[in-house]
C-alpha cells in the first residue's frame, strides 16, 4: 500500500495536485473528462507492431506531457465525421470492413459526445462521455485494462496518441491541439490484413461556460457527475433504542477535508459555537422536554472560507408507513344494522397521504382525498378517517387502503362482526429486517410468522406478517477501496462488481457508490438507475492511499435518513493509514445502526502472522497491522449481521478471481433471503425498550434482526 503523495506537478501552467493537497481543491482524481475513449473493446495479446505500417506509429515519443490538450472538450458535430455513416459507406463501396469494426464505429459514436483529459500522479487520465475512465502511465509504458485489452499513451505538448492493442486489431487515437480546437483522428485497423480498417475525424471545442484560468482544475466543474470529496458530516450521538435527546448532549463530526481548520455548530439558527480542536467535538444543551430541533455544522478553512456544511434533524422519528383499523363500532342511533369503521394513517416524513379508500369485501364504500394541511405539517400528524358500512353480513370484511404520493399503497383488513366490534387501541406497526440461517450458516427461505417469537418485557407479541425480499425495496451501499495497491486486481474486480449490481438489484432497489483512497468521494448518491451506477463505477481509478475508517463511517451515514432493507458492501485490500477519524468511530456507529456490513478483504501478503508473544516478533510490523485490521473487520461484520470474506491473492489452491466471485455470490444470496417481520406494539414511539426476537423452529438460527426506523 502506498502512502499518499504530497507532490504537485505543473505542466504548461496546469497544476495537478495529488494526495493531501489535492483535497484542498475540493476535487479528487477527477482530472479526466466526460467523454469518449474510442479504443475498441476486444481481446488482446502482447503488443506487436511489425504489421501495422498503415497506422501512424507515435513510438518515437519517449513519454507523455500533453499540456496543450488537457481539459474538457465538447463535440462539434457539424465539423466531425459520422463514424457509423462512414462505416456504412465503406461497406456499400465494396471496401472490406469487418462487422466488428462497424460495431466499434457505433460504439465510438455513442461515446464521443465530450472528452476530458487530465494528469494525476504518474498517469494521464481520459474519461469518456459514458463515464468510463482509463489511466495510462506517463512514461509511455503499456498497461492492462479489461481482460485482454492493453494500451499506452505517447505524446508531448499539443499532441497525444493513445494506442490500444486487441487480438488482431490495433486502435490509435491521435489528438492534436489547434488553437481552441482539438482534432482527433481515429484509426481502427486489422493487424493481420492492413486493408481492413476505418479512419474518421472528430473535432472538439472548449465548453462555452468554462473559465480556463480561474483555478488549478478549471475543467472539473464542467463535467456532469464528477464526485467531489466529502468535507464534513455530523455523526449522530449515541443513545438508546428510539430514545429522544434532551439536556447536555455530546456531538462530533467526521471531517474528511484536511483543509478544515475550524467548525461551527448552530442549533435552531441560534448564534453558532466555534470549535477549533482537531476532532471538533462539543457539548450542546438541547431542550428538555425533548422536541424536534435542527443542528447544523459549518466547516471553514484557514482563510475563513466556507468549505462544507451538514444538517441533522434531532428527535425526528420516522416509523414505517402503515394504515391501521382502530375500531369497528355499531351505530344504533343512525342505523341498528350499520357499523362505523375508524382507521388511523400515521404518514411517514418521506411522502404525503393522497387518498384513503374503504372497501366492503371488494366493493368501494368511501374514498377520502382532502386532508388539508394535516399531512404537510412537520412532524406529520396522524390522519384519522372513518366510514359507515350499512347492513354488514356475518362473513363480510372491511379493507382500508391508503395511497401515498410516492406511489406506495398501504392496506389493513378486519372481519365485520356483530355488536360492538372492537375498542380503539393506539397501536403502531414495527418492522424488523431479519436474516435466518441453518446450522451450516446458509440463509434460508420458506419461513412463516409462526417461526418467530417476539417479546416486549414479559409480554409475548404475535407476529403480524413476514415479507420476503421481493416485497421490500433495498438500499445497497458499495464502498470500494481504490488505493494504488488495488491496481493488480482492478480489471477483474470491476467486472465482478458490475455483475453483482446487475443481478442483486431489482428495478425498484437503489444503490450508492463511495470511492475510498486517501480521501472519500461520493461518486453516486442513491439511485435505481443502473446505467448511472455503471457509469460512475467506470470513473474509479486506482491511486493514492487508504482512508478506510473515513470511508466506512461516511458510507454508514448515508443510511441515517433511509428506511427499507439496507446493506453495505466494502471492498478493501489495505490497512488504514490516511483516515482523519478515530478508528473506533466507524465500528461504534455500525453497531448502533445495525446495518449488515459485508467486507471483502483482498490480501496480497504472502507471509502469515504466526503465534503470539515472542513468536509474533517473527512477523513484520506490516503483517501485524494487517492482522489487527482484519480482526476489526470481522468484529464489525459479526456484530452487524454481515460477513467478512478474506480473499488470499497469492494462494495457489483456488485462483483469487474465483474467490472474489464466490464472496459476491454469497452476499447476493444473503440479500435475496432477507425478510421483513412486522408486529404491532402499544409502546410509544420513543419507548426505550427494544423487543426481543428469536427463531423457534428447530435447526434455524437468527443471524440478524435490525429494526427499520429512521431516528435523526
Amino acid at each position: 500500500m502506498r502512502c499518499r503523495s504530497r507532490r504537485s506537478s505543473r505542466r504548461n501552467g496546469a497544476t495537478l495536485v495529488t494526495g493531501a493537497a489535492r483535497s484542498r481543491t475540493g476535487y479528487g482524481r477527477a482530472l479526466a473528462v466526460a467523454a469518449l475513449l474510442a479504443a475498441p473493446h476486444l481481446p488482446s495479446p502482447k503488443p506487436v507492431y511489425g504489421q501495422d505500417a498503415a497506422v501512424p506509429d507515435p513510438s518515437a515519443e519517449s513519454a507523455v506531457s500533453p499540456a496543450g490538450v488537457l481539459g474538457p472538450w465538447v463535440l462539434n458535430e457539424e465539423l466531425s465525421e459520422d463514424p457509423v455513416l462512414k462505416a456504412g459507406q465503406a461497406a456499400r463501396e465494396g471496401r472490406w470492413t469487418s462487422s466488428i469494426l462497424q460495431g466499434e464505429a457505433a460504439s465510438f459514436a455513442d461515446r464521443r459526445g465530450a472528452i476530458l483529459i487530465g494528469v494525476e500522479d504518474d498517469s494521464v487520465l481520459v474519461l469518456n462521455g459514458r463515464g468510463e475512465t482509463r489511466a495510462f502511465p506517463l512514461d509511455g509504458a503499456w498497461r492492462s485494462f479489461d481482460p485482454g485489452i492493453q494500451g499506452r499513451a505517447l505524446g508531448s505538448n499539443d499532441t497525444l496518441s493513445i494506442e490500444t492493442i486487441t487480438g488482431e486489431w490495433l486502435g490509435v487515437d491521435t489528438f492534436v491541439r489547434e488553437q481552441e480546437q482539438l482534432l482527433r483522428t481515429t484509426d481502427l485497423r486489422s493487424r493481420r490484413l492492413g486493408s481492413v480498417g476505418l479512419r474518421f475525424h472528430t473535432v472538439y471545442e472548449r465548453p462555452p461556460t468554462s473559465d480556463h484560468s480561474a483555478s488549478d482544475h478549471p475543467f472539473v466543474d464542467t463535467v456532469r457527475g464528477f464526485a467531489r470529496p466529502a468535507t464534513i458530516l455530523i455523526v449522530p450521538p449515541e443513545r438508546g433504542y428510539r430514545q429522544l435527546l434532551s439536556g447536555r448532549v455530546g456531538f462530533q463530526t467526521l471531517v474528511i477535508d484536511p483543509a478544515v481548520t475550524a467548525v461551527k455548530y448552530r442549533l435552531d439558527g441560534r448564534p453558532p459555537k466555534r470549535i477549533r480542536q482537531p476532532r471538533y467535538r462539543t457539548y450542546i444543551a438541547l431542550d428538555d422536554p425533548p422536541r424536534e430541533q435542527t443542528l447544523e455544522v459549518l466547516a471553514y478553512g484557514a482563510q475563513g472560507q466556507l468549505l462544507g456544511t451538514d444538517r441533522l434533524i434531532l428527535n425526528r422519528i420516522d416509523g414505517p408507513a402503515t394504515v391501521h383499523i382502530a375500531s369497528i363500532r355499531g351505530k344504533p342511533e343512525k342505523d341498528p344494522t350499520a357499523v362505523l369503521v375508524e382507521a388511523t394513517v400515521p404518514p411517514p416524513w418521506s411522502a404525503h397521504v393522497e387518498r384513503v379508500e374503504f372497501y366492503r369485501n371488494e366493493s368501494l364504500v368511501a374514498a377520502l382525498e382532502d386532508f388539508g394541511k394535516t399531512t404537510r405539517t412537520r412532524p406529520p400528524q396522524a390522519i384519522h378517517v372513518e366510514a359507515l358500512i350499512e347492513s354488514p353480513q356475518h362473513h363480510d370484511f372491511v379493507r382500508v387502503r391508503a395511497k401515498l404520493a410516492d406511489g406506495r399503497e398501504l392496506e389493513d383488513a378486519e372481519l365485520l362482526k356483530e355488536g360492538d366490534y372492537e375498542a380503539e387501541i393506539d397501536v403502531r406497526l414495527v418492522q424488523v429486517q431479519v436474516l435466518v440461517t441453518d446450522r451450516e450458516g446458509n440463509p434460508v427461505s420458506r419461513l412463516t410468522p409462526e417461526d418467530f417469537e417476539i417479546r416486549e418485557g414479559n409480554s409475548r407479541i404475535k407476529p403480524e406478517q413476514l415479507h420476503t425480499a421481493k416485497d421490500i425495496r433495498l438500499l445497497l451501499g458499495l464502498a470500494i477501496d481504490s488505493s494504488e495497491s488495488m491496481r493488480p486486481a482492478w480489471s477483474h474486480l470491476r467486472h465482478v462488481v458490475r455483475s453483482f449490481l446487475e443481478t442483486s438489484l431489482a428495478p425498484e432497489d437503489r444503490a450508492f457508490l463511495v470511492d475510498v483512497d486517501d480521501t472519500v468521494r461520493f461518486l453516486q448518491p442513491p439511485t435505481a438507475d443502473q446505467h448511472q451506477l455503471m457509469a460512475h463505477l467506470g470513473q474509479l481509478v486506482p491511486g493514492g492511499g487508504t482512508a478506510l475508517h473515513d470511508g466506512l463511517l461516511f458510507s454508514l451515514l448515508q443510511f441515517r435518513r433511509e428506511s427499507g432493507r439496507r446493506a453495505l458492501v466494502v471492498v478493501t485490500d489495505g490497512v488504514d493509514v490516511d483516515s482523519r477519524s478515530r478508528w473506533q468511530q466507524a465500528p461504534d456507529y455500525a453497531e448502533r445502526l445495525g446495518i449488515p456490513i459485508y467486507f471483502i478483504e483482498l490480501d496480497r501478503s504472502a507471509k502469515p502472522v504466526i503465534g503470539t508473544g515472542s513468536l509474533a516478533g517473527r512477523t513484520s510490523d506490516a503483517a501485524l497491522r494487517r492482522e489487527q485490521a482484519r480482526r476489526r473487520l470481522r468484529r464489525i461484520s459479526r456484530h452487524t449481521g454481515g460477513r467478512h470474506f478474506h480473499v488470499d491473492l497469492v494462494a495457489h489452491d483456488t485462483h483469487w478471481t474465483r474467490r472474489i466471485e464466490e464472496a459476491f455470490h454469497q452476499i447476493e444470496e444473503d440479500l435475496r433471503h432477507q425478510h421483513m417481520l412486522t408486529y404491532y406494539t402499544e409502546q410509544p414511539p420513543d419507548a426505550p425498550a427494544e423487543a426481543g426476537i428469536r427463531v423457534i423452529r428447530q435447526g434455524l438460527k437468527l443471524r440478524s434482526a435490525v429494526p427499520l426506523w429512521t431516528l435523526e
